[in-house]
């Protein structure tokens, strides 16, 4: 009987908190959702003195979908709607809808969410500026630590990846800072709220009214992202940028110089 008596005593000294869960993907406890997005960029061109400027503004809905994979999570991303302009100061604004995109985006995510892109939608030329399967694969879900983070815990992300991307081509280099802050509660959900802060540096040929078009940039960023702890999956994702750069187009004899604004944010809708 004593014995017995150690024995429980002991374990009950033993026993602790629980370990606060992993913050990794392949954790998920659901296998669907719907993240809506949206996105407002300006691009500010001086040319002698004076400023045009190029501006997008987008929505979309996207239905996701998340298997098992080896390395992590396989996701399936599905264009839902999509409804964006383009206003160009050489041409006539640029509307497109979800008619612009045909298939699914297919990727892969290791623990800490570097991505492996499998299958990419087919995106309609006009529409190639404003909706990037490249991007999207890299970009949409932030970077994790593949481990449990406390408050004032942090992690760095370098990112580089590039490819062709419609009719033109795109790379793009990042160092992004993520800070665990803490717990949070928004329509009654427990989350934790990571801020994020670093660089980027894109570049981009595409084609405008006609006309082949470089743009290079180097972007400030800020954001933070929520992430639902329960469910193991992101609950929002917003991040800023702000910078400058050049953009080359034939009618100029030199490299123009820009500056880029840009904010964009993805929700978790159910």
């Amino acid at each position: 009987m004593a014995f017995g008596l150690a024995t429980v005593f002991a374990a009950g000294c033993a026993a602790g908190p629980p370990s606060p869960p992993s913050l990794a993907y392949g954790e998920q406890a659901v296998t669907t959702a719907a993240y809506g997005f949206s996105d407002t960029t300006s691009v500010d061109i001086s040319v002698m003195g004076q400023s045009m400027q190029l501006s997008q503004h987008g929505r979309a809905e996207y239905d996701v979908t998340f298997a098992e994979d080896p390395a992590g999570v396989g996701v399936t991303l599905a264009v839902r709607t999509l409804s964006a302009t383009l206003n160009q100061p050489m041409g006539a604004p640029l509307r497109v809808d979800e008619s612009s995109v045909r298939g699914d985006l297919t990727f892969a995510l290791d623990r800490v969410g570097d991505a492996t892109v499998l299958r990419r939608p087919v995106v309609a030329d006009e529409a190639s500026q404003m909706v990037s399967g490249l991007s999207l694969a890299h970009t949409f879900f932030p970077a994790l630590p593949g481990r449990a983070a406390l408050p004032g815990e942090s992690w760095v992300d370098t990112l580089d990846f590039s490819g062709d991307d419609g009719p033109g081509s795109m790379s793009e280099s990042s160092v992004l800072r993520y800070t665990v802050v803490g717990d949070t509660v928004i329509d009654g959900r427990s989350l934790l709220l990571i801020d994020m802060e670093g660089t980027t540096r894109s570049a981009n040929d595409m084609e405008l009214s006609g006309m082949a078009v470089s743009q290079e940039s180097e972007l400030e960023v800020s954001g933070y992202v929520l992430w639902d702890l329960q469910a193991g999956i992101m609950f929002e994702h917003f991040r800023e940028s702000a910078g400058s750069g050049r953009v080359s187009v034939p009618i100029a004899p030199v490299p123009l110089p820009i500056r880029v604004h840009s904010v964009q944010r993805t929700r978790l809708q159910f």
